[in-house]
């Protein structure tokens, strides 16, 4: 049976969403082509019908997921203070559901390992990101580094076992970004 130009377009976005979801939490190099197709219904064989390899899918679930984040972050800047964005990134909740949460600290490990067109791709997403925050926080380096606390802290809160050595790392993160962001701590020069 020969599927429509749009329910194949609608299939490959479905899959790109779900693929993404399963990546931030399970991992993608990890994620075998079947258990991929699985979660949109289909067979691995499937899956050369909307991608060309799997790489072109990391290429798209970057690209989706940074802007997914991207939106995230402006509507949470707009919306509340820094210290809200910090809690709410730090918090337990994303900790515990990578798949609803940020890409970065799920998939930069596996860009770093990827092609230069995914590196490209996400170094754009990225570039996004660090404008979003740097025009909250305005400065450009003090931007930088929260980018990197933030992702670096949910990772490593990640790989530990328990919830009282989780929380300290990220109370320690979030207490210093917010003694930056307010001059203290020898603030980032911009």
């Amino acid at each position: 049976m020969r599927y429509s130009a749009k329910h194949k377009a609608e299939t490959r976005q479905t899959l790109i969403e779900k693929a993404g979801a399963l990546a931030k939490q399970d991992g993608f190099a990890t994620t075998g082509v079947d258990s991929l197709m699985a979660t949109v219904g289909l067979t691995g064989g499937a899956f050369y019908n909307h991608f060309s390899s799997k790489d072109e899918l990391l290429l798209e679930i970057i690209r989706q997921e940074l802007k997914k984040s991207q939106h995230l972050l402006e509507t949470n800047l707009a919306n509340a203070s820094t210290e809200s964005f910090l809690d709410l990134y730090l918090s337990q909740l994303h900790l515990n559901f990578p798949a609803l949460g940020c890409a970065l600290p799920s998939l930069t490990t596996e860009v770093s390992r990827a092609d230069e067109a995914i590196k490209q791709t996400f170094a754009d997403g990225l570039a996004q990101i660090h404008h979003t925050l740097n025009t909250h926080l305005a400065n450009p380096q003090l931007a930088w580094a929260t980018l990197a606390m933030t992702v670096g802290a949910v990772n490593l809160a990640r790989a530990m076992p328990t919830g009282e050595q989780q929380q300290i790392l990220l109370e320690s993160c979030k207490n210093i970004l917010l003694m930056m962001s307010e001059g203290g701590l020898g603030a980032v020069n911009s």
